[in-house]
């Protein structure tokens, strides 16, 4: 699977729960992002008509993109952040 550079990808501003995330549709290498960042996987699912649907650290099935933030994103105790109507915007 194909994941590309940080440093070398354009992303866009959103926010998640009100948290400025820079994001990409596409896999990014972990190891290109710089150590006081945060990164996580966004998925859709089944039912989101193509909307994302949850974030976790890590998504293997229907990958929506990355986000990049400067603090911790709240996931609940099973690692998932599922999102409800305005967690999720595009600034």
């Amino acid at each position: 699977m194909m994941k590309l550079d940080y440093r070398a990808e354009k992303f866009q501003k959103v926010s998640v729960c009100s948290i400025p995330c820079d994001f990409s549709d596409m896999r990014i290498d972990r190891s290109t992002v710089p150590g006081e960042r945060y990164q996580y996987e966004v998925a859709g699912d089944d039912d989101s008509g193509g909307d994302p649907a949850r974030v976790q650290r890590e998504v293997l099935v229907n990958f929506f993109g990355t986000l990049i933030s400067d603090v911790p994103l709240p996931l609940g105790c099973d690692g998932v952040l599922w999102l409800h109507d305005r967690d999720y915007v595009y600034l």
